[in-house]
């Protein structure tokens, strides 16, 4: 008898779900989709600007790294080789 009731509740609940799905409008489906894809741009927007961020922090960290505070010359020109490094990225 305990197995008919697994098989049962399974089914029933299989008839369930697909009946709430049935029921949804075709306006539904599509309030639905653009939750979806909107989601999905949120994401890559974070990870894309994420990645640029850490791109910026590692080539401001490379000029502080090299910053010699005693000869602004030399300063400026590691600034700009690392510009110019950045423009061919």
């Amino acid at each position: 008898m305990k197995m008919d009731e697994k098989y049962s509740n399974a089914t029933y609940g299989g008839a369930g779900i697909t009946a709430f799905f049935a029921s949804l409008s075709l306006q539904d489906w599509g309030f639905i989709a653009g939750v979806l894809i909107g989601a999905l741009f949120t994401a890559l927007t974070y990870f894309l600007n994420r990645r640029e961020q850490m791109k910026r922090t590692r080539i401001l960290q490379e000029i502080a790294d090299k910053v010699d505070a005693k000869n602004p010359s030399a300063t400026a020109q590691v600034v700009n080789d690392l510009s110019q490094k950045t423009s061919e990225v």
